[in-house]
C-alpha cells in the first residue's frame, strides 16, 4: 500500500469554483495544453463543489489522456509485498483490472475528477499505523463512492471510482466475503485502490501540480509534514 504526503495548499469550494469559472474549464496540466469540458461546465462545477463539501481537501478535473497507467504501479502491490496483497477482491491478484484492462476502460472516457484527502500524520506514520489508518481510508472510500453516485444520478451512468489502500471496509477486522464465495458485504462502498488497477498516482499528481513523496515503514512523524490519500472518479 502506498501513502502520500503533499505540500500543496487546500482550496475552498468557493476558490476552486472561481478558478474553474475563470478558465471556463480549459484545464492546463503542464502549463501549455488546454482541455475544454464543453457541454458539461455546470455538471463539473456541481461535482467538484460536492466533492469538497464531502470533505475532500482539494479536487480538480483531469483529462484521461493525463492518467498514467503502468505495470510497475500495480507491481508495487507485491514488490515488496504489501501486508494486504491478495486479501480481498479489490486487491491483486484477485482484482481483474490489470493495466491492460484499465487502459481500455480509461480510453472510453474524456475526463474525470481527481481528489485528495488530507489526514493526520499519526494515522499513517508510526508503530500503530495499521490500526489507526483504517478510519481515514474508510472516509476516503466514502467520498469516492458518494461522488461516483452523485455523477451517476446526474446523468453520467458510467461514472467509476477508484480509491486508495486495501479494502478497509472489512479488513482487518474480518476477511473478504467474496474470496469465500459469498457476496460482497459492502458492494456500494468498496472501491479498488488506484495503484491496484495500474494508475501511477505519483505521476498523475505531478500533472495537476500536487507534489507527493512516499511514506513508508521507516518514516518518522517529525520528518513528514502532512499525509494524504488520492482518489479518482471517471465521469464521461
Amino acid at each position: 500500500m502506498l501513502i502520500y504526503m503533499e505540500d500543496s495548499f487546500p482550496l475552498s469550494a468557493k476558490t476552486c469554483l472561481g478558478m474553474l469559472k475563470s478558465i471556463r474549464f480549459h484545464y492546463t496540466s503542464n502549463g501549455k495544453r488546454d482541455m475544454a469540458v464543453k457541454g458539461y461546465e455546470t455538471e463539473i462545477e456541481e461535482l467538484i463543489e460536492f466533492t469538497l463539501k464531502l470533505g475532500a481537501s482539494r479536487a480538480t478535473v483531469v483529462r484521461t489522456g493525463d492518467l498514467v497507467i503502468r505495470h510497475s504501479a500495480r507491481a508495487k502491490c507485491f514488490i515488496p509485498g504489501c501486508k494486504f496483497y491478495g486479501s480481498s477482491i479489490m486487491c491483486p491478484p484477485h482484482n481483474p483490472l490489470t493495466p491492460e484492462v484499465t487502459r481500455k476502460i480509461v480510453s472510453e472516457y474524456e475526463f474525470g475528477i481527481l481528489l485528495q484527502l488530507d489526514v493526520d500524520i499519526d494515522d499513517f506514520v508510526g508503530e500503530h499505523w495499521r490500526e489507526k489508518h483504517v478510519q481515514d481510508e474508510i472516509r476516503h472510500k466514502e467520498i469516492v463512492a458518494k461522488l461516483e453516485g452523485r455523477a451517476f444520478y446526474m446523468g453520467f451512468p458510467m461514472a467509476m471510482g477508484f480509491a486508495a489502500g486495501e479494502c478497509s471496509l472489512c479488513l482487518p477486522r474480518s476477511k473478504c466475503a467474496v474470496l469465500s464465495g459469498e457476496p460482497c458485504v459492502h458492494p456500494l462502498r468498496a472501491r479498488p485502490a488506484m495503484e491496484a488497477c495500474g494508475f501511477d498516482v505519483f505521476s498523475i499528481a505531478r500533472k495537476v501540480g500536487w507534489k507527493l513523496v512516499p511514506v513508508g515503514h521507516s518514516s518518522k512523524v517529525q520528518q513528514v509534514p502532512c499525509v494524504s490519500l488520492i482518489g479518482l472518479v471517471l465521469v464521461v
